[in-house]
């Protein structure tokens, strides 16, 4: 195993640089596959990458305002691993049922499924591709959360440290917006810091 841990590991503001470039055009065609998808026009934050302690980020998401979320994930497994998290408030997963013409709870979860496995898979598959590898995909779940029990998610349990890609999507004439996060960790954070570093030393 590299001696390198994922303690000590630190990006450099080159390679930075180059995840977040890869990262607009992942998140620009994901997008574009959203808007299709809901017929609606969406726009995106800028992405902001930090390695951090997951302790670090469930303080993060303690910040959120509203005091529930829809919380859903997807894993993705390859060189490259980890998983996807998209949380929706309670407003913003109403306008979207009325966006959809949805009423039941039920039909509800399964649009937010929809916009997650669409979402995050068009956005992990591009992001993999302009690094050169593949990744392949679980179903997506989904719960709901308040945020002083998000610490007991599964998805967080087995993190204890990540790097965190995150941003926004907002489509602002639905009042429809939510949080994009990628973790991943271990032996992927090491393979990220290699297949960057390799990516800057080609544009040099």
């Amino acid at each position: 195993m590299n001696s390198q841990t994922t303690q000590t590991i630190i990006l450099t503001e080159d390679e930075k640089d180059v995840l977040q470039e890869l990262m607009n055009v992942a998140y620009g065609s994901a997008a574009s596959v959203v808007a299709q998808m809901l017929d609606a026009f969406a726009s995106l934050s800028i992405p902001k990458i930090e390695i951090m302690l997951t302790s670090e980020l469930l303080e993060e998401f303690k910040k959120l305002k509203d005091s529930s979320y829809f919380f859903s994930t997807q894993a993705f497994i390859g060189e490259f691993s980890g998983e996807s998290a998209f949380f929706i408030d309670d407003a913003s997963a109403k306008n979207l049922a009325k966006h959809l013409g949805l009423e039941t709870q039920d039909d509800i979860d399964d649009a937010i499924l929809e916009l997650t496995n669409v979402l995050t898979s068009s956005l992990t598959t591009r992001l993999s591709k302009e690094m050169g590898t593949e990744v392949s995909f679980a179903l997506p779940s989904i719960t709901k959360l308040g945020l002083s029990d998000i610490s007991q998610s599964d998805t967080f349990i087995q993190y204890s440290r990540v790097i965190v890609i995150e941003t926004a999507i907002n489509f602002e004439d639905q009042m429809i917006s939510g949080e994009i996060f990628i973790l991943t960790k271990d032996g992927s954070i090491q393979w990220l810091k290699k297949r960057l570093s390799e990516i800057v030393e080609t544009l040099m």
